[in-house]
Parts: structure tokens; sequence; C-alpha cells
């Protein structure tokens, strides 16, 4: 792939990307369980393991910004028109300070916009993974794109 930002044209089902990893700061992770989520689970390292955990886990939403940090730098950032929604979001297994996070990106469709030419819709299945291949986060993702513009040069492939 180049550096190049990546348009709608030059993405393909099959083509996979993969960014990290994303380092799980202890006081970082508190810190935003408490503003965010501060079910004691995410919070007190007693009361998870009273659950059955090893020690207080980040909330679903602190570890889909840890996925978003680790996305923004996509060569494709720049082509994002919006995202259209999420499905099959699933956490699986939990993620716990320390872990060292990877995301594995696979796309699965394209087709250009009925109503708008100028881009189209790409459909990705998101993997997030720790620090021994155990996955954290999946779900389906669908997102709109700009089109290559037409003075733009060709992306190499």
């Amino acid at each position: 792939m180049t550096t190049d930002t990546l348009y709608f044209d030059d993405v393909r089902p099959g083509d996979t990307f993969d960014f990290g990893p994303w380092h799980v700061d202890h006081e970082d992770l508190l810190a935003f369980n408490r503003r965010w989520d501060p079910l004691p689970i995410h919070t007190d390292d007693e009361a998870a393991r009273a659950r059955g955990l090893r020690g207080f886990t980040a909330s679903g939403q602190y570890t889909l910004c840890a996925k978003q940090a680790m996305l923004n730098g996509a060569a494709w950032s720049g082509a994002v028109i919006g995202a259209l929604g999420f499905d099959e979001l699933r956490f699986p297994h939990p993620v716990y300070p320390g872990d060292a996070l990877r995301l594995a990106i696979e796309c699965l469709e394209t087709r250009p916009s009925r109503s708008k030419p100028d881009r189209g819709i790409v459909k990705f299945r998101f993997r997030l993974f720790n620090q021994d291949d155990v996955l954290v986060l999946s779900y389906l993702d669908t997102v709109m794109f700009a089109r290559r513009p037409a003075d733009a040069s060709t992306a190499s492939r």
C-alpha cells in the first residue's frame, strides 16, 4: 500500500489492514473508567475479582476508543465521509491494564453510492486482539468514503 490517501476506488473486498499495538496504561484506563463507566468491575480490583475477573477491566467504550485511536492513522482517514453503522458488536473477552492491543481489518464489500456518484460504501470486519491473540472486540463497520477526485494521482497497489 501507499502512504497516499486511499479512496473508495482503492479499497477492494479481501484487502486487509493492520494497526497497533495500543498499550493499555493502568492510570489512563482507570481515569477513563471512573469518568465514563464507573461500574465496580471497571474501577476496583477486588470487586472485579469477586466477579471472576483478574482485576479491573476496560469498559467497552474504552476498548472502542483505543481501536479508534489506532484507526485514526489509517491511509483512508482523509477520504472518510462518515460512519453509517456498527453491526454484530461483541466484546468476547475483557481488556486489562497492561494489555497490548492490535487491530485487524478486512474489507468485506464495496458498492458505489446509488444517489451520489462522488462516494461509495465500504463494509469492513474489525477485530481487536490482545497480546495473546485473544479476540477482545469484533464488529462489522459500514463507512461512506469519497471517491478518488479526477485530478488526484492513482494510488499504488
